[in-house]
């Protein structure tokens, strides 16, 4: 059966139902959107710890929109998103409206549909389908980043990390453990990038550089890491710090990358090391400069 197809068979059958009362309150028919008013999606620098996006909406209708829900549909996503409002962007205003992306599987561009219900000033409930634009084309690079995840079966990461050395000789080994998929083809992982606040440590095994071989037994990679720098700028400044790129090349994602997330419990051991390494609460604190 061609799956392609009937995936396409069925966004079609979703569309010409989307004007129905498929959010749960009927409103007006499907209307076009109000000149001036525009849609489009992107994932800002603060969310990429997490899976949010934003619809942001710009209003130059010369009238406050209440925007009071919206679903979220792709061919590439797991089920649906949806944000729950109300929400009301005045004349001249962009906002964004925040909503947690689902997981999502390979393919191109983000295919992706919003049915809208709103309100411009007091008028009446009405709902529009668009199809919103990627702006800076921060969501297609969020899905591709969840198809290189999706090439092998899992990783862990261990929860207690282990430091080696002392001072600015000192170095945090992550251990991590990946499992190839059953079928699929050959998946080879690495390098690994740096951040603002961390980077694998030079020497041997410091890295990740391995092919993962269908079916076969999981593998173990001791991750060692150090601070990018040791100032009060990247400390205190950590939207991004600890999620590290991870390089992905298969035939299913080409050469893509994903991010390594910790948890909290995992966060707090990095940042001790940070600390340790980096000889904050110390003499010549380079937390207490100017």
């Amino acid at each position: 059966m061609n799956w392609a197809l009937v995936r396409k068979l069925l966004v079609a059958l979703a569309l010409l139902s989307l004007g129905s009362c498929s959010l749960g309150s009927c409103g007006s028919s499907t209307v076009a959107v109000p000149e001036g008013v525009a849609f489009r999606v992107e994932q800002a620098r603060q969310d990429l710890q997490g899976r949010n996006i934003e619809m942001q909406v710009v209003n130059r209708s010369k009238s406050p929109i209440s925007v009071l829900s919206a679903r979220f549909t792709s061919g590439r996503f797991d089920g649906s998103a949806k944000f729950r409002g109300p929400a009301t962007i005045p004349d001249g205003a962009t906002t964004n409206l925040t909503f947690a992306m689902p997981k999502t599987r390979c393919g191109k561009g983000i295919d992706m549909t919003a049915t809208v219900r709103y309100q411009v000033g007091a008028g009446k409930v009405r709902t529009s389908v668009v199809r919103p634009k990627d702006h800076y084309r921060s969501v297609g690079l969020a899905m591709s980043r969840d198809c290189a995840e999706s090439t092998f079966k899992t990783l862990v990461i261990d929860r207690k990390f282990t430091t080696f050395g002392k001072g600015r000789d000192s170095v945090l080994e992550v251990g991590m453990t990946f499992t190839p998929k059953p079928g699929g083809g050959r998946v080879r992982l690495g390098p690994l990038d740096g951040t603002t606040l961390l980077k694998p440590a030079e020497g041997t095994g410091s890295g990740v550089d391995l092919v993962l071989a269908p079916g076969a037994k999981p593998y173990r990679v001791g991750l060692r890491i150090i601070p990018n720098r040791c100032d009060v700028h990247v400390v205190a400044e950590d939207r991004t710090g600890a999620i590290m790129p991870l390089h992905v090349e298969s035939k299913a994602s080409g050469k893509a990358f994903f991010y390594l997330r910790f948890t909290e419990q995992q966060r707090n051991q990095i940042f001790d090391f940070v600390a340790a390494h980096c000889g904050f609460g110390v003499t010549k604190d380079p937390l207490l400069a100017p």
